[in-house]
């Protein structure tokens, strides 16, 4: 286990960092690492300020789309579908995973309620409000069912700024905090306008969730990273995949990598008359990489990121979850030449265009 710092180190530590990387002319992110320690085989790393360490990998919330039952304003699982949820969520934390995000869109409350009460003070209950009700009302209502919520949050969309409901919906969410219902409170959104938007308006942010992988990376998230860095807020990243888009540009990669949602994907079908262009030189880039494939090289590139607080990925079966332990596990053997192999493939795709969906269209600016 490694040595935890006190907070006067820490504070001197982040600021030597954040010169160097000024210095250096790299982007402040990268120099940057958050307080960790290791037991039994799972990383932990510290959220922002708070006094949370938080699973390096944690479990997304999405749940397999082949055993969901549409209902009218919300997903269930079938029998057998929630029988192999509960069974991933009782392996994950046999992993040492402590952060299960829930969404009650998906009707997972209830279950994830049940499978976590025999070690609740153990896990940490991420929750996100997914209907248009009150945020205080969603807040009581998941506090009774699980005696508290380690992490709330609510998402942002792409609007120019945070607004004044977004302000009032804070103000809520700061005082159920201060009542010890809620242990940190964040946002999630894929803009970083709102981003850095949400850094200046929202006081007392603990954390941001939001998406990273090696082709978001191109981006460089320049304002943001080294803004939240400053503050101390807790970065956690998610679609370390992007959304299966990663999965699907893999000749290599198992059928467990299937991609989550097509209408979210970096890669759409629409524009799947560009894939032939590119797989040549994607087979021939990968070759760099013979030992593994590219879904297992993008998320060690996430894992191996020492600014990122945790990784919570979107996993809808065993196999999908030890494959992230895996990285995870690898994480400190990422180097030059992933970074190279990746970065050659990001070019190739740096060099499309039209294949962004619109949660994406900010990205535009970054090809090669």
């Amino acid at each position: 286990m490694t040595r935890i710092c006190t907070r006067r180190r820490w504070l001197r530590r982040a600021g030597g960092a954040l010169a160097a990387a000024a210095v250096a002319g790299t982007p402040a992110g990268a120099a940057f690492a958050v307080e960790e320690f290791e037991r039994g085989g799972m990383i932990y790393r510290r959220l922002g300020q708070t006094d949370l360490f938080v699973s390096l990998l944690s479990l997304g919330s999405h749940t397999d789309p082949a055993f969901k039952i549409r209902l009218q304003d919300h997903n269930i699982l079938n029998e057998e579908g929630q029988r192999r949820r509960d069974r991933l969520v009782a392996h994950a934390l046999d992993r040492g995973v402590n952060v299960i995000d829930t969404y009650e869109s998906e009707g997972q409350w209830e279950p994830v309620a049940r499978v976590v009460r025999p070690r609740r003070a153990k896990v940490l209950v991420s929750i996100c409000r997914q209907f248009p009700m009150f945020v205080g009302k969603n807040i009581e209502m998941a506090a009774r069912l699980y005696g508290h919520v380690d992490l709330y949050r609510i998402y942002l969309g792409d609007g120019p700024r945070v607004d004044q409901k977004i302000l009032e919906d804070w103000d809520v969410m700061r005082r159920a905090k201060a009542a010890g219902k809620v242990r940190a409170i964040g946002i999630s959104t894929h803009s970083e306008r709102m981003m850095v938007s949400a850094l200046d308006e929202l006081e007392g942010l603990d954390y941001v969730l939001f998406p990273y992988n090696f082709i978001h990376a191109r981006a460089d998230y320049s304002q943001f990273l080294p803004a939240a860095i400053r503050k101390g807020v807790g970065l956690v990243a998610m679609k370390p995949l992007a959304a299966g888009s990663i999965a699907r540009l893999d000749p290599r990669a198992g059928s467990a990598a299937a991609p989550e949602n097509e209408r979210i994907q970096l890669y759409q079908a629409r524009n799947r008359t560009i894939h032939p262009a590119v797989v040549q030189e994607l087979t021939r880039t990968l070759d760099r990489l013979p030992e593994e494939t590219l879904c297992q090289a993008a998320l060690r590139f996430v894992y191996s990121r020492p600014f990122l607080s945790c990784t919570i990925p979107g996993i809808f079966g065993e196999e999908l979850l030890e494959q992230n332990y895996a990285a995870m596990r690898r994480h400190r053997e990422f180097g030059r030449r992933e970074a190279a192999a990746l970065g050659a493939v990001r070019d190739v795709l740096g060099g499309q265009t039209g294949w962004l969906p619109r949660p994406y269209g900010w990205l535009g600016g970054w090809s090669a």
